[in-house]
Order: C-alpha cells, then sequence, then structure tokens
C-alpha cells in the first residue's frame, strides 16, 4: 500500500512536470488582441475527450458559445465514448474523434485539426490542468487559445477567463468559458440538453409499450445498474428490494433495468430477481431514447443521472460522499442521496426508499418535450 502511494505521488510530480514543460513551450508572449467574433467567420474547436457525463454537461455551454455569433462554427473533439451525445445536436458543425487508447492514430488527429485551421480552441477542463489537453490544444495550432484562469498553467493560453465565483456544480464552472465569446455567464442558460431525432424517441416509446407492466400509459421507471467504476456499483440485492418496494407502492409503474453492454448478465440477474423486464442497449442512444421517454430514472451517478438532467426527467441518483455539489442533477427535478463514504456500498436502501416515495406522491405520467424544448415544468423534490 505504501508503494502505490509512493508511486501516485511519483505520478502526479511527473504530470506537473510536463504540464509545466509544455506551458512554457506554449507561453504566449505577446498575445494577439481578442478576436473580434463577428468581423467573420470563425472555426471553433471544443475539447471533450474524457466521458460521456463529461460531455451531457458541456451541451448548454456548446449551445451557447454556437449561438453566441452568427459566424461562429464549431466543432468538438471528443472520445469514441461520448462522440455520440452531439449525434443530433444542431449547435455542433463536425465531431472528430480522438481514440487514446490507439496511439498509432494520433498523427492522423493531428494532420486534420492542422487541416482545419481552427482560429479557437477552448481547453474544457475548468478546474485542473490536463495534460493530454493541452498536448491537444498545441496540436491544433490554434492561434487563440482559451481556458480558465488560475489553474497554475496560465502561460500556455492567450484569451484567459476568470473563474466564476462560488461556483460549484462542474455545469457553473463550465460556463465561464462563455465569458470569452463576450456572453455574461451569470445571464445565459447553460442547461444541459441531448438531441434526439424522432425515429430514437418513436422506436424508444415502442419499448415501454411493449413492457408495460402496468399498463399502457402508466408511468415509467427507468432503472440503471451499471456505473463504469467499481466504488460507483451498489449491491445488486438492494437494487432488487428497492425495485420490489417501488412497485408495492405503484404497482402501475412500468419498471425497464439496462445497464453497459459488458453489465449484460448482471444487470439481466437483477431484473429477473426483481420481476421486471431487462432490455439490452447496445448503444449510447438506445439509453438516452429510453430515459428521455422514461417518466422517473433510478441511477448510480454515471452518465445517464446526467441524461435525466438534460432531459427534464425526475431522477434518484446515488453518489459517493462529496461528490453531489459537484456532478450532481443540474436544475432539474429529483433527489440525491449520498454514501458515508467513498463507495456506494455504504449506501443503504432505506437511505433510498423515502426519495422514491417523494418523487412517486407527485402522480401522473411527466409530459415529454419536443427535442428543441425548454425542460419540463419543475416537478418532484429539488436538490438545487
Amino acid at each position: 500500500m505504501r508503494a502505490a502511494a509512493v508511486l501516485k505521488r511519483l505520478e502526479r510530480w511527473w504530470r506537473r512536470f510536463w504540464i509545466g514543460a509544455l506551458a512554457l513551450v506554449m507561453r504566449r508572449g505577446a498575445a494577439p488582441r481578442p478576436p473580434d467574433w463577428g468581423a467573420r467567420p470563425h472555426r471553433v474547436l471544443f475539447l471533450r475527450h474524457d466521458r460521456i457525463g463529461d460531455m451531457i454537461l458541456s451541451t448548454g455551454l456548446l449551445r451557447v458559445i454556437a449561438t453566441s455569433h452568427p459566424t461562429i462554427e464549431l466543432d468538438v473533439l471528443a472520445s469514441p465514448a461520448n462522440a455520440p451525445v452531439l449525434r443530433e445536436d444542431p449547435h455542433v458543425r463536425t465531431v472528430i474523434v480522438f481514440d487514446r487508447a490507439r496511439p498509432l492514430r494520433y498523427l492522423d488527429t493531428v494532420r486534420r485539426l492542422r487541416r482545419a485551421r481552427y482560429d479557437a480552441v477552448i481547453d474544457c477542463m475548468p478546474t485542473a490542468p490536463s495534460l493530454t489537453t493541452l498536448l491537444l490544444i498545441l496540436a491544433s495550432g490554434a492561434r487563440h487559445r482559451i481556458g480558465v484562469a488560475g489553474r497554475g498553467h496560465d502561460d500556455a493560453f492567450t484569451l484567459l477567463v476568470a473563474p466564476r465565483e462560488g461556483a460549484r456544480h462542474i455545469v457553473d464552472q463550465l460556463a465561464a468559458l462563455a465569458a470569452a465569446f463576450g456572453v455574461d455567464p451569470d445571464t445565459a442558460d447553460f442547461a444541459p440538453r441531448v438531441y434526439l431525432s424522432p425515429r430514437e424517441r418513436t422506436d424508444a416509446a415502442a419499448i415501454w409499450d411493449a413492457h408495460a407492466g402496468g399498463g399502457a400509459g402508466g408511468r415509467r421507471l427507468l432503472v440503471n445498474v451499471s456505473s463504469g467504476r467499481s466504488f460507483r456499483r451498489w449491491p445488486d440485492e438492494r437494487f432488487v428490494e428497492a425495485i420490489r418496494h417501488v412497485l408495492r407502492r405503484a404497482p402501475e409503474l412500468s419498471v425497464i433495468v439496462v445497464g453497459a453492454p459488458d453489465e449484460r448478465d448482471r444487470a439481466a440477474a437483477i431484473a429477473g430477481a426483481a420481476g421486471v423486464p431487462f432490455v439490452p442497449t447496445p448503444g449510447l442512444r438506445d439509453a438516452l431514447a429510453l430515459v428521455d421517454t422514461a417518466d422517473l430514472v433510478f441511477t448510480p451517478d454515471t452518465g445517464l443521472a446526467h441524461a435525466a438532467s438534460a432531459s427534464g426527467r425526475p431522477a434518484v441518483v446515488m453518489h459517493i460522499r462529496g461528490t453531489a455539489s459537484q456532478w450532481g442533477l443540474y436544475r432539474s427535478p429529483g433527489a440525491e442521496v449520498s454514501s458515508a463514504d467513498g463507495a456506494l456500498a455504504s449506501l443503504p436502501v432505506e437511505a433510498v426508499l423515502p426519495e422514491f416515495e417523494r418523487l412517486l406522491a407527485v402522480g401522473g405520467p411527466t409530459p415529454h418535450r419536443a427535442a428543441n424544448s425548454p425542460h419540463d415544468a419543475e416537478i418532484g423534490h429539488f436538490v438545487r
């Protein structure tokens, strides 16, 4: 254990060293004038090459940047995992997929970025520097490099924005970047939004109708049992107990269990033990459409929790201690419960059930909004 801690410290030191070295290489010297965004077309690249939830929570900022000036053409560099989030997003011109696991393709990515001749590139990390992100900023060749000040590598940027005072949620922290485009972060709407095609919604509604245990037209509860990381895994038997409790409380509910493709057997076993259907979701868009057409969502803190926020779906979300204020539901209905330590295994089912009671007491299906409409009217128990 001690050796692992030493190695971790060395890794952090090594990363800080290279971040500092890169910042010196990128030192801006005489900074160019801030761009006049409205004077001519500008190609802007937003870097978001990480997780699904991070991309979903960035969609509000992408919308604000893209609509700040009609002359802005916004591209996004995404990971293979989170690129599908933007498939129907009308505010993004091009999605470039960057796969960190395939180093032989790095040179192709650099060439593509250089050919695009970006006027500006945006660092998506508002709280801490990322070595990979700095390398991509350098590789882009963009004249203007936009980032949040005060993270220890300001020299890497030509256009710095101040962090938002008192901002706690990651969406509000990301919103600081809008100031670089002349937008007041205190007045703009940064609510995340995922855009689905009519066909995706129709197919998802058909799945719900096919498994309408409480009858067609009743309320729909989507239960996601996957979280991607072991410390966010809630014990299987507690999922089963929670589902059974909810069905005793509201037998008219239609319940569907979903899970990541690599946890198909686990998700199917939980569904079978609870006496409800398991529905495979081979692609991320399949899961996003089921979230959007649900009336309630129950999930650990993961990408589908943020999808519930983006769709305005009431949700019960389970967090590990100390993470809900930064990564919780954003201005959307629902409730959050937190573990006593750094793992969801310490969260008892008794802490979750009262939040279900609160949401179930509202009654009636949640109206499903159109693709470009604002969130539904707020209902249920609000945490923020």
